[in-house]
């Protein structure tokens, strides 16, 4: 018998340190603080999609970098964003995760009052004020910069961001390719998952787990156009991984070559990722769309909606939804698998388990090349200040990422 030889688990892999991940970067509470600041505080970030707000007044209450927003469509039936907290005294304004406040906000605590552009309308026995001069007009609700395209939300509270078009560069086009059409989220749910925010974006990422999920080795590997495919990536973080056509039969499903969303070819597939949290997955008939909102470096709520086409009839709507939910839904095949194997992931690096992860792929960017990732975390790496190799190493030390591979698009 072959004695047995202890090795020393704590070094890192032999291999470039663009190719591998020191595990700290998801469980250290001080890096996770960083984050916050650093990338949700300052990039922009998709919080919903108009269609949740169709009506003057709806709102949605979201968190972002820690920080309560609200999220409203005003009188002129555009969208705005503010902190949900009154200028008097900080209380927080709306209370529910959604719902409609047409006629005004109205602060529980003191009776404070805001219109739909976040100005201030009342005071509660204004003539307290009268002595100090306190004008209500100067008293509005703090704004939070605002945009959308596609019919997504998106914010940024950093008020020196460079605009969402120069944010999404290369990445827009594809976008405005496929969510061109008038769609409407149809289904919305969201959990909250035992696991760092960035092991489900990898997740989402990296097309070299599709081994976890019955139905993708079933379906998409076996087609021909698999691996014929090419990631797409361009600065800021984000990629796309080009269409490729899915073999429903092979797994029993219905085929899907009717009432396409628009881009989409006959049983295609579609993912697209942008930095930092949100991947946008077409499957020919319907979209999902994941976004996280990180509430420790094991905690992350993740959202998932699925949208169709706005003014389907009930026959193509309850085909739409079969379709999301034969792959995905609440209660689809491939979610569940996708958290399990997450939280397993998490597990073991907060105990010490697992020091490092390997994204060392390399396959001429085709689908399990793991060059996405190795993007993914270039950008990381340069907002936070660290190396994602080696992140409590000096700053000069941090090495020089392949700003080529990052930058490449076809």
């Amino acid at each position: 018998m072959a004695q047995f030889q202890p090795r020393n688990w704590g070094k890192p892999p032999n291999l470039p340190s663009t190719h591998y991940l020191d595990t700290r970067i998801y469980t250290d509470p001080g890096i996770f603080d960083e984050e916050r600041e650093k990338i949700f505080g300052n990039c922009w970030r998709l919080v919903c999609h108009t269609s949740e707000l169709p009506a003057v007044g709806d709102y949605r209450a979201i968190e972002v970098a820690g920080r309560p927003i609200v999220v409203l469509r005003g009188v002129d039936r555009v969208v705005r964003s503010f902190y949900n907290a009154c200028s008097h005294r900080g209380a927080q304004l709306v209370r529910s995760v959604r719902g409609n406040v047409s006629g005004g906000i109205e602060c529980l605590y003191h009776l404070w009052t805001y219109d739909l552009n976040g100005g201030c309308t009342g005071i509660t026995r204004p003539e307290g004020y009268s002595r100090c001069g306190l004008r209500r007009e100067e008293l509005g609700l703090r704004p939070v910069r605002t945009q959308v395209v596609c019919g997504l939300v998106f914010v940024t509270l950093d008020d020196e961001a460079p605009p969402l078009e120069a944010f999404l560069g290369g990445a827009l086009a594809h976008l405005e390719e496929h969510l061109s059409d008038d769609l409407e989220v149809f289904h919305y749910h969201s959990a909250e998952i035992q696991s760092n925010w960035k092991l489900f974006v990898d997740n989402d990422a990296e097309q070299y787990h599709e081994f976890l999920h019955v139905l993708n080795r079933t379906t998409g590997m076996r087609h021909p156009s698999y691996h014929q495919r090419r990631w797409l990536l361009y600065p800021n973080g984000h990629s796309i991984i080009e269409q490729n056509e899915i073999d429903y039969g092979g797994f029993g499903l219905d085929r899907r070559n009717e009432n396409l969303i628009t881009g989409m070819r006959p049983d295609g597939m579609v993912v697209m990722l942008l930095f930092p949290d949100v991947m946008v997955n077409i499957r020919s008939t319907v979209v999902r769309i994941d976004t996280q909102v990180p509430l420790g470096p094991g905690r992350t709520l993740v959202e998932w909606r699925g949208l169709g086409i706005k003014g389907d009839s009930e026959e193509v709507r309850a085909m739409r939804i079969r379709h999301h939910n034969q792959v995905w839904g609440p209660a689809g095949r491939n979610l569940p698998e996708d958290v399990i194997a997450v939280e397993s992931q998490w597990k073991n690096m907060a105990c010490g388990a697992s020091r490092y992860n390997i994204i060392a792929r390399e396959e001429d960017l085709k689908p399990q090349d793991d060059a996405n990732m190795r993007s993914f975390y270039q950008e990381w790496g340069r907002r936070v200040g660290r190396a994602p190799n080696d992140p409590f190493a000096e700053q000069k030390d941090v090495p020089r990422w392949a700003a080529a591979e990052a930058l490449h698009a076809k």
